[in-house]
């Protein structure tokens, strides 16, 4: 599912249009939809700590990890998608939100570390001045508990 996201996203913003991004932007929810098992309009409803709660339910440690990644993945890609369309705001929300989804699991899931640890490292890039202080002090624990 990750997989072919990512190629059709690639498609869209390299042939542009926002047909294209319209399109884009349904598949993404759909992939939304397929890895809460809930509504699109339900998840961004939900709180971060309820997102996570969502995916982990029933799951194992590694499970509930490689979901939250998964979900981390689709937000980086719509950051793709906004950015394609020059809604910058959207894109940096999308990475935030990635990039906290990862640092909780980090956080709820300590002997996981190392199968977070990679996706972490390739968000962390979009840190600046402009990161929420809550999204910068979640980094910072992390750093600390290394």
């Amino acid at each position: 599912m990750i997989g072919e996201l990512r190629q059709f996203v690639s498609t869209v913003v390299s042939a542009g249009g926002p047909g294209r991004a319209a399109e884009a932007l349904h598949a993404i929810m759909h992939a939304q939809q397929q890895l809460f098992q809930i509504p699109p309009e339900k998840i961004t409803n939900l709180t971060l700590d309820e997102q996570l709660d969502t995916l982990s339910r029933g799951e194992r440690p590694t499970g509930a990890v490689e979901k939250v990644i998964a979900h981390a993945t689709i937000l980086g890609e719509a950051a793709r998608i906004y950015e394609g369309t020059d809604r910058l705001a959207l894109a940096r929300s999308s990475r935030q939100l990635a990039l906290a989804a990862l640092l909780t699991a980090a956080a709820r899931w300590p002997e996981q570390r190392a199968l977070v640890a990679p996706s972490i490292a390739a968000q962390r890039d979009g840190i600046d001045d402009e990161t929420p202080a809550p999204v910068r002090e979640l980094l910072s624990v992390y750093d600390q508990s290394a």
